[in-house]
């Protein structure tokens, strides 16, 4: 959703169309396999986020390209904190009671996830490490299903984005335990913050920006960054944040180029852990 925002105000902006080009499949990597591989020109870009750093370390066959080294940053728009939920009627009704289930039995309490190295899997595996317990991972092909099988009780709990869960939370079928960040979800605001519910140092944010294919002219580079900067700081941008429960988050591509090696870092840690548990 926000790249089809971003993509209707920068096509208005140039004055020319840009289309999005939903390539699934693999954890998002055949789509970004694509990108690495288009010419540099400025009219092919990634709309990205955290598992365009992660998926590449679960992936079954040979991944061909550096998320950070073939790619060059043009500008983070927006992020988003993620969310424990269970089941509406889960006999969990605090995170304190989730995490003292995982220390009682250890390897038993289940987690969806929207695949192997998604967001949702390694937000679960930093609560594991925070608190020092043990969770066993049930991996599905989008956090659609993985989120719908909590609510029908087959797995105890996951960790999503505001777009998967708010909804569900709002209509009685899941029930928030924490938010991964430092402040609440402003739509849903009687869901206390993970330091408030006992963990502290559990933040979690999942970012959304673009990047294009290394080799990409610098002039092209600023003027995209330019242009996403400045629609990431429109009030319709900021009205469609707040409503998805994200925030606007900008960072242009001299920033985002100095903070993706150590994103890159910090989850290639994360993703170590979960392969040791």
């Amino acid at each position: 959703m926000t790249a089809r925002f971003v993509a209707e105000a920068l096509a208005k902006n140039l004055k020319t169309p840009v289309m999005v080009d939903n390539r699934a499949g693999a954890g998002g990597l055949i789509g970004t396999d694509a990108v690495a591989k288009a010419p540099g020109d400025g009219y092919t870009l990634l709309f990205a986020g955290v598992p365009h750093l992660t998926t590449r370390w679960f992936a079954e066959g040979p991944v061909t390209f550096d998320p950070v080294k073939d790619f060059v940053p043009i500008a983070r728009v927006s992020s988003s904190a993620l969310g424990i939920v269970v089941k509406a009627d889960s006999p969990y009704k605090t995170l304190s009671d989730l995490v003292a289930a995982m220390k009682r039995k250890p390897g038993e309490i289940t987690y969806s996830s929207g695949g192997a190295g998604s967001t949702s899997h390694l937000c679960s595996v930093m609560l594991n490490d925070l608190t020092k317990t043990r969770a066993r991972h049930i991996p599905y092909k989008g956090n659609g299903p993985a989120v719908t099988d909590v609510i029908a009780g087959q797995v105890d709990f996951t960790c999503q984005g505001a777009p998967s869960v708010v909804p569900m939370i709002k209509a009685g079928k899941l029930r928030g335990l924490a938010v991964t960040s430092a402040g609440r979800w402003g739509e849903i605001p009687d869901v206390p913050t993970s330091a408030q519910a006992g963990v502290a140092g559990y933040q979690v944010a999942s970012w959304i920006g673009a990047l294009a294919p290394v080799g990409t002219p610098a002039p092209i580079v600023q003027r995209l960054s330019d242009e996403l900067v400045r629609i990431a700081q429109s009030p319709a941008f900021k009205a469609f944040c707040a409503h998805q429960s994200m925030y606007v988050d900008i960072a242009d591509r001299r920033q985002f180029l100095a903070d993706l090696p150590k994103e890159d870092a910090h989850w290639k840690r994360i993703a170590q852990l979960s392969k040791e548990s």
